[in-house]
């Protein structure tokens, strides 16, 4: 049996500011330090056989605070970046709903009809994602692994790991950063052990 940890990166910049960031990047905030530090204390005595993080700075800044004292090298694996969000990338909310309010719609109420003019639909994030996770399953079998990835990219894993359609993927819960997923795989069979658990979130948070 597999078993993979997921977590998505720590608070950005651009998080507090409501503006997406897709494959563009922001740095953590102390807050979203802090985050990473946490599930660090969380996981600190869990054997991993390997890290995996999306190359977004704001996935491997918060993958090599997790990894600590771990003598291993955190992976840099492209099918873990957040969906590819074209043209919205650094525009907040208002911004992209006066670029494109019908595709704004779609990507938050009905994201089965999201149709961007470029990047990513949610059927291709699911397939790079899904086709990821496989090629990092196959390549440690009976393995713990840790995963440090995005929101909208842990969602259409696990829409497929629970085979809900696309226009289910914003189902609850929500994914608070550096929230805890455990799926357990062993052949075919998935088991989704916890999903976006933030137990380890600090009060300091909440202030």
């Amino acid at each position: 049996m597999t078993t993979l940890y997921i977590t998505r990166h720590g608070e950005t910049e651009w998080n507090t500011q409501g503006r997406m960031q897709g494959w563009n990047d922001s740095p953590l905030t102390e807050l979203g330090v802090n985050q990473a530090h946490w599930l660090y204390e969380r996981l600190k005595d869990m054997e991993f056989n390997a890290i995996y993080s999306s190359p977004a700075g704001r996935a491997y800044k918060t993958a090599t605070i997790i990894k600590g004292q771990r003598g291993m090298e955190v992976i840099a694996h492209d099918a873990l970046r957040e969906i590819n969000l074209s043209e919205w990338e650094g525009l907040d909310q208002k911004n992209i709903k006066d670029k494109d309010e019908e595709q704004f719609h779609n990507f938050w109420k009905a994201p089965h009809l999201y149709k961007p003019l470029s990047g990513e639909d949610f059927v291709q994030l699911q397939h790079r994602v899904t086709s990821g996770i496989n090629e990092i399953v196959k390549a440690h079998k009976d393995e713990t692994i840790l995963i440090v990835t995005h929101t909208m990219t842990l969602k259409a894993l696990m829409a497929s790991f629970k085979n809900k359609p696309i226009s289910a993927i914003w189902d609850p819960p929500v994914i608070k950063q550096t929230s805890l997923t455990i799926i357990e795989i062993d052949d075919d069979k998935i088991d989704v052990q916890m999903y976006a658990d933030a137990s380890h979130h600090k009060e300091i948070e909440q202030e």
